[in-house]
This record gives C-alpha cells, structure tokens and sequence, in this order.
C-alpha cells in the first residue's frame, strides 16, 4: 500500500500514523491501494484533529498515553530493561502462548554479559508457570499472566504506581477524550469514521485490558462524546513494530447502554468480552445489561465456544451471584444449565491443557487447594444459592449430582460447597425421615457416602476429607455402621475431631423419633481409642478432640462428668503439650466446681510433664515449654485446698529448674495470701519466703514481694 504523508510540516506522530494507516486500511478498506493523508490541523493549535485520511474520509486523532512520574522515575530502570528486550527479541518463546508481565526489582541493575543468563531463567520460569524466582545477584522476579492471547513478555517494576493502574490511566486519559472530541467534530464534507488512536507510551507497559477497564470509568462521559466513533489502542511489541487493539465504538456503547446488543456483530463480540470484566468489577447498574448481551449472545452457543477465556468465563458465571441478592432464581438457572457442562477445568490427563494450578494434581498430592477457581469451581458457588431455598433444593441437588461426577477432583472438592448447605437442609428433600431411604434422601445420601468411599480407597485426599466433615457437621442422622464408616475414612484430617466426639457423646441423645440403629458404646470405644493412639498422624486429631471437650465444658459444666472419663485416659498417657494445654484449660474452668477431682489431674499432670521434662536432654530442642493457666489454677488451689498448695509449688520449682516455663513467680508465691487465716497460711507463706529466697540468689532482678 502506497501512503503518503502531503502535511506541510512533519510532525511527531508521523511515526505512528503511517503504522495505523496501513495496518487500518489493510484490515477494514483491503480496496484502497493508495492513501494521502492530510494534517487538518494548519496552525498546531490542536483544534482540529491530526490527520485526514483523504480517500476513505477517515478523521484520525493522535494521543500519546504517559505518567510523567513514570518517566523521570525509570530511566535508569529502563536502560537495563531495554538490554534485556534487546535478548528477548533474539529468541523465539516456543512453548509460551498468551502475554506475561515480569515485575522487576525497583532498582534493577544487571551486568554487563549476563543479559542471556537473565532471559534464560525468565522463559525457564514462565514455561513452568511459576509466579515467583529469585535470581542470584539480581533480585526477585514476579510474573502475571496478563492475557492468553498473544506470544510476549513484557516489564514492569516497583516504582511504578502498581496498585489500580486502570485509574491511574483513567486520570490520564479522561480529559484527553474531552479534547479528542472536541478536534474531532470538526466541520469536514462527508467524513466516515472518527478515530481516537491512543499511543501506549508507558515506559514499563500497560496492556489493553487496563485500557479498556480506564475507558468503562468513563462510562458515561463516553456516552456524551458524539464525535469519537472508535478507540483505538497502540503499543509498541519491538522496536519500531506496532500491534493494534480495538477497545471502543460509540456504537457498541450505544447499543450496550440501550440493550440492543447485535449478537452477530462481530465487533459488538469483541468489545463486549474485552468490557464484560471491568463493568463486572465496577458497578451493579451494568449487570442488568451484561445478563441481557450475555443471553442474547449464548441463544445458539456453548459459552467456551464463544468465549474461549477461562478467566472471562469466570466473571459471566459471576452473574449468578448478583441474581441471587436479587431473589432472581429462575435466571440462576439459566446461568447454571449453559455452563453446567463448561471444559474448565479439564479432565485428568484430557486433551485440553492444565490451567496454571493444577488443583486436581495438588488434591492427590494431599493437599488442600483453599481457593475459588475455573468456571466449574465458580459455578457451584453460584449453585448453593439454590439449596437455600426450598422450592428450588431440588434443583441444587440436580446440579451438585452433576458436578460430583466430573472426574476432575477439584470440580468435586467444590461441588461439596452446596453439598453442605443441602446437608444444612436436609428435611427439605423428599423421602426426609424415612427408613430404608427414599427418593431424594436416598440420592443425597449416596451422593455423600460416594465420597466417603472415594475418601477410604484414597486416604491421601484430605481435601475431600475435610469438606466431607462440614456435610456430617448437619447430616448426622446415621446408623451405627454408617457412622463407623464415616469416622474410619475421615480419621485422616483432624477436622474430624467433632465428629468423634458427638457420635461417642452426643449422637444417642438425638433422632429419638427416627427408627435408626445406634450403638453408642462403640463409639465411646473409637473416641477412648483413637486419645491413646500414639501414631503421629492422629496427633493433630488428638489434639482437636481435646479442644472440644474443654468447649464443651467450657459452654455446660453440666457435663463434667459425660467428659471426665476421656479427660482420665489422656492423663494416664503420656505428656504432649498441644493435648495438655487443653486439659489445663479444662482444669482451670472447672476447678471452683470439681475441686477435688480437678487438683488431682492438676497433679498428675504435673507428673507427667516431669517425666517428660525428665527424658530430654535439651528442652529447647522440643521448642520450649510453657504452662498457660498456672497462675490462675494456683490461686484457686490456694482458696480451695491449701494442703495442696506446698505440693504443688515444689513441683512447679521443680520443673522451672529444668526449663519450664512456669508461670508468674511473684503471683505464684503471693498465691499464699488466698488461703484462709490458719497455721495452714503460716506454714505456706515461711515455706514460700524460704523459695523466694532461692530465686532471688538466682535473679537478682526479681520483684519483691510485700509479705505482710
């Protein structure tokens, strides 16, 4: 394509216009063989546009987009950025799809040499899809993956204001397009088109999606600006080579804002997925609109079809949880069926490629992926709307069904989320009540018990494991050998505590009017059990199922003594300091009541730690030892058993000698003044003062103590 520039002087963004011209014409007007442009802007007073593309009578305004902070902040940055770019250009990103944003070091120096070492662990880092490195002598590197389109990677670094860069953006483009309005709605005979070109000038890169999210604070300002028919977006991609993004037509926003969207518009597509996330992201008054383009968009097509970005995908799915605040079910449902059947995530080893986390490889690792992710993931957050309300449970049990067949773990793990609220609702379900089950229990329950079994054959998921446990925190209406089944799967993940502990104490008390088999003692059994097994794997559990137990006091003392035969066989075991820390927690809430009963664990517990204390050589090693509540229980031993008191001291000195921390020592001894007037107080406070004493040959920094 021939294009000559016929303006009487040159001007700055020459450099741009002739990259546009043709890569404009080429796509839009493959016809025109031959352009001149002209400058309309005679006297470079910038009340007309910059050029006019003569033959196809397109008016076209040029606005470079900068921060002058930026600018003066990065130009040592940009000197060692432009080395590496320099490398980067060399090299041909096999095995790299989509666009990444490295952030640097602020104060980024690099050696001479070493530029291909650099690049190498760049490309190394983004191939593996890690979001962080550490390069020796460099600094750390943190790398986002901006867009799955393109093949680029670009820089950015701490100087630059990283927080909200659309709204930095905004600031700096808004009056521009005030402006630009103004020089494009000049008086010219059978103009076409009226172009905004923006120049990405950004000296660390800013990327189209920002753009665009900076255009939609605009929002209504654009609609107000009659004379910019179209945005267009350019960034320089290497030196001197320039790519294009259409991120606005005033006929797009029209038809948005009224909508009367054109589903087979093909602009109209590519505008409405570049702006469905910002306006999302922004305000509620665009969802009424973005539901109503979103419909008429997927009448014929499978949203992945359409809409190949995951992430995006995402964002439409979030749709769902607007219409649930604004008690609109059935279009929950519509949101539901057309991406119930969504290839996001993907099948264990199917054909399409792992996202960045493979959450389903991370939950046979046995770990737990505690974040919302793909569009699955997102859709049975939406699909839990439906289990809370009764006329559509039924519904949510359908979609749970389905999504708990995906054969990718992680659609499981999250399938579980309204998995639980309908455990919550159970009664609501047909067939609530009846034994042998029926209809709609009957599927609930072999939903559940599904998984329990997966759990069982699987021991390494403890995910699953745990979101299994919240579902038996509401569904505990089982039999004797479904309850077994239960806490023998679930043993894996100390979430499982409370479930022990109900089915041992609580269970008989409950579904009296249900014709259900429950043998209690067996369970009392698993609970005695599982308090003295020693394998490390339960030692979490143990410790859970201690807490418990002090809740429960803590809540109803009335149970002391329901409690007090578990409480035994942990003092009879030995010492381990999460499981203790507990029992002194339990002693001290309950000591005022069962004072005898509790100064005797107070003491065997002592025991115990001695003997512990006893058998390491280094008690740092161990991480240290500290008693919490001994201050407390001393002064109550002292007002409710003083012939206990000496004892008990000797023993606390005893083990402060060897390490432990032991309390308050000034409190401890003036623990002496809460014993009632008696030669008993005489005998303890000379027996203290004699301690006192001792300690203080020891620390000489030791408060003292009023002894009268």
């Amino acid at each position: 394509m021939k294009i000559e520039i016929i303006c009487s002087e040159s001007k700055k963004e020459d450099k741009y216009i002739k990259a546009f011209a043709e890569f404009y014409l080429s796509r839009y007007m493959p016809n025109i063989k031959e352009i001149d442009i002209d400058c309309p802007d005679k006297n470079v007073q910038q009340r007309a546009p910059d050029y006019f593309f003569i033959q196809p009578k397109v008016l076209v305004e040029v606005k470079e987009i900068h921060d002058k902070e930026e600018l003066e902040s990065t130009k040592a940055w940009g000197h060692n950025i432009r080395r590496l770019e320099k490398e980067l250009e060399s090299r041909t990103f096999e095995g790299i799809k989509g666009t990444y944003l490295v952030h640097t070091p602020q104060f980024l120096k690099i050696k001479r040499g070493s530029e291909k070492s650099v690049v190498d662990h760049i490309i190394e880092a983004v191939k593996k899809n890690l979001q962080v490195i550490e390069i020796k002598d460099v600094g750390r590197f943190e790398i986002r993956k901006i867009s799955c389109e393109g093949n680029f990677i670009g820089f950015s670094t701490g100087s630059v204001k990283w927080v909200a860069p659309a709204d930095i953006i905004h600031k700096n483009i808004n009056r521009l397009l005030f402006k630009a309005n103004g020089q494009l709605g000049i008086e010219l005979e059978n103009v076409k088109k009226k172009i905004l070109l923006l120049v990405n000038n950004y000296p660390v890169g800013r990327f189209p999606d920002e753009f665009v999210e900076a255009l939609v604070y605009s929002y209504d300002d654009l609609l107000s600006l009659e004379n910019i028919d179209e945005i267009w977006l350019q960034y320089e991609v290497k030196t001197g080579k320039f790519s294009y993004t259409l991120i606005y037509t005033r006929d797009f926003l029209i038809s948005f804002d009224k909508r009367r969207i054109d589903s087979n518009n093909e602009i109209h597509k590519q505008l409405f997925e570049k702006w469905f996330s910002p306006l999302m992201k922004i305000e509620d008054r665009f969802k009424e609109n973005l539901f109503t383009a979103l419909k008429n968009f997927l009448k014929d097509e499978a949203p992945h079809v359409l809409f190949p970005s995951n992430s995006l995908r995402e964002d439409m799915v979030h749709l769902g949880e607007w219409l649930a605040k604004n008690d609109r079910f059935d279009d929950i449902i519509w949101i539901i069926d057309k991406f119930i059947n969504d290839p996001d995530p993907c099948e264990p080893k199917g054909s399409c490629e792992p996202s960045h986390y493979d959450y389903h490889k991370q939950i046979e690792e046995g770990k737990d992926p505690i974040v919302i992710a793909t569009v699955l993931g997102h859709l049975a957050w939406v699909i839990r709307w439906l289990a809370v309300r009764k006329e559509y449970i039924t519904k949510a049990l359908e979609y749970t069904e389905r999504l708990l067949m995906h054969k990718n773990l992680y659609v499981k793990l999250q399938a579980m989320v309204p998995l639980i609220e309908i455990a919550f609702r159970r009664q609501w379900l047909n067939g609530w009540g009846n034994r042998p089950r029926v209809s709609e229990y009957k599927k609930f329950h072999e939903l559940v018990f599904n998984l329990v079994e997966l759990v069982r054959k699987n021991p390494n998921y403890k995910a699953i494991a745990n979101q299994l446990c919240k579902v038996f925190a509401y569904y505990k209406d089982l039999s004797t050998k479904e309850a077994e089944q239960v806490l023998d799967a679930l043993r894996i993940t100390h979430e499982s505590a409370w479930l022990f502990v109900y089915f041992a104490i609580f269970r008989k008390r409950h579904f009296q009017d249900q014709h259900i088999d429950f043998e209690k003692q067996k369970f009392e059994e698993k609970l005695k059990r599982i308090l003295v097994n020693v394998d490390e794997n339960y030692q979490q559990l143990r410790v859970r199922i201690t807490w418990h137990l002090w809740k429960i006091l803590s809540h109803n003392k009335k149970e002391f003594h329901v409690i007090k035969p578990y409480v035994e066989i942990v003092l009879q075991h030995r010492f381990e300091k999460g499981i203790y820390r507990y029992v002194e927690a339990i002693i001290e809430d309950c000591i005022n009541k069962y004072p005898e009963i509790c100064i005797q664990w107070y003491k065997q517990m002592l025991e115990k730690i001695t003997k512990f204390v006893g058998e390491k050589d280094n008690l740092m090693e161990e991480g240290g030892l500290w008693l919490w509540r001994t201050e407390e229980i001393v002064e109550k031993i002292a007002k409710l058993s003083p012939e206990d008191l000496i004892e008990v001291i000797e023993k606390l000195m005893q083990l402060s000698m060897k390490g432990v921390v032991a309390g308050n020592w000034i409190r401890l001894f003036k623990s002496y003044k809460q014993v009632p007037e008696s030669e008993k107080k005489v005998e303890i406070k000379k027996k203290f003062r004699q301690w006192y004493k001792f300690l203080k040959k020891l620390n000489s920094e030791l408060e003292k103590i009023d002894w009268d």
